[in-house]
């Protein structure tokens, strides 16, 4: 995931680390594949990154562009789909513009948090039905509001990573919520070993009632919620809210 807002990209300096820290979410690149076959013809990612979940889907014989707003990770999501029938394009998905309607649409890795205001929001799912045939899919997940801890957090560990020298990488975080924007204030800390880096990251909360009133004002009809990829039905006390929706 890339997030759109320029103070958000510190996060995506370094794509080919990036895909070493997180690639392997191999439960949700199925799940995507799955709805991508139903839909029968071409898909487009926003969002993309470095192709994490593009370039699986163009593997298995899916039509797939692929739009972010980071020239540093659309350039690595373009080196490593060499060969590959994907399209990848740097851009703005609030006012992405093509003359392609695609069979479906979806966000990952809790992109859609990334839209920070309600016109951030509303200006994404215009392009949304926009770029979308008749009766397309739009399918995305983000985390929920009601199932997630928000309170406020000093320095934890996260976890780690080995990054592209063989380096151990511990990574630990802050955290701190603004209950008023619904915004969750990410710090990040990775420690190389030899060195120690920081950057920052915000995500916007939607609660669950909010997101469907917003997404049937959009004109998309939800037809599934789900609380993860293995297609449990959503409570208000999941974690997060897998939603698949319809251009109604």
């Amino acid at each position: 995931m890339v997030l759109i807002e320029h103070s958000n990209l510190e996060e995506f300096q370094d794509p080919v680390n990036y895909d070493l820290e997180f690639a392997d979410e191999m439960d949700k690149y199925q799940f995507y594949l799955e709805l991508a076959r139903s839909s029968s013809g071409e898909v487009l990612e926003l969002a993309c990154g470095t192709g994490l979940t593009t370039i699986p889907l163009s593997k298995a014989g899916i039509t797939m562009t692929g739009v972010d707003i980071s020239s540093a990770m659309i350039a690595y999501a373009r080196l490593k789909a060499k060969g590959l029938t994907v399209t990848f394009m740097e851009g703005d998905a609030r006012t992405f513009e093509s003359d392609k309607r695609f069979s479906m649409i979806y966000l990952t890795g809790n992109a859609f948090q990334a839209f920070l205001s309600d016109q951030d929001q509303s200006d994404l799912l215009t392009t949304v039905h926009k770029h979308l045939q008749p009766h397309g899919i739009f399918a995305f997940e983000t985390r929920n509001p009601e199932g997630t801890d928000l309170s406020d957090q000093e320095e934890t560990e996260w976890g780690s990573f080995i990054d592209k020298d063989g380096n151990n990488v511990k990574v630990s975080g802050t955290q701190c919520y603004d209950a008023g924007q619904h915004i969750m204030h990410w710090v990040t800390m990775r420690d190389w070993g030899y060195k120690r880096t920081t950057s920052r990251i915000a995500c916007r909360f939607t609660d669950p009632n909010t997101l469907h009133a917003l997404l049937t004002r959009h004109g998309f009809c939800v037809e599934h919620q789900y609380a993860d990829w293995d297609k449990t039905p959503f409570s208000l006390s999941s974690s997060s809210i897998i939603s698949v929706c319809r251009k109604c």
